[in-house]
């Protein structure tokens, strides 16, 4: 099977998401699958620039806010259906975390471009970014979750209502 994996980006959690992508990568290419890298920031990764490319793990810091801003200037999701790896695959694999990637944008272009994906569709991934959306939704259904107070929250708040 060609999966295409989806990992990278341009938001704080870059890193977290490629590395995320490699191990993924690691395990569907151990399994026989034909695996296609893409960094929505950086675009195709041939297999032999991935271990140059993807770092083995995650940093302590998040990325620069003046790195992700040149990244984003190249960003690829607008233009993600143009690409062979996307068109010409069976399933893509979505490893990208925050933002674009957990927000539902992808999903839905996927979806307008009839290619199959791994995760929540568009309105799942929209609601579950939306934490406060979500935990109203949990307790409006029944769904046991624990007290939750949304921030900015004084500490004082917090105490009162949570406890520490």
């Amino acid at each position: 099977m060609r999966i295409t994996v989806l990992m990278g980006g341009t938001t704080a959690e870059r890193e977290v998401s490629l590395a995320s992508g490699r191990e993924v990568i690691k395990a569907l290419r151990s399994r026989g699958h034909d695996v296609l890298a893409i960094d929505t920031a950086r675009g195709y990764l041939a297999p032999g620039d991935e271990d140059r490319l993807i770092p083995e793990h995650v940093g302590l810091e998040p990325p620069r806010l003046e790195d992700l801003a040149v990244m984003l200037r190249g960003e690829l999701l607008p233009a993600l259906g143009e690409l062979p790896a996307v068109r010409q695959t069976d399933v893509v694999f979505l490893a990208l975390h925050g933002g674009p990637g957990e927000d539902g944008r992808v999903q839905a272009l996927l979806e307008l471009l009839g290619i199959p994906y791994t995760g929540s569709g568009p309105l799942g991934s929209a609601l579950a970014m939306d934490k406060e959306l979500s935990k109203r939704l949990f307790e409006d259904v029944g769904v046991p979750t624990p007290p939750w107070l949304m921030a900015p929250v004084h500490g004082a708040e917090v105490e009162h209502r949570l406890g520490f």
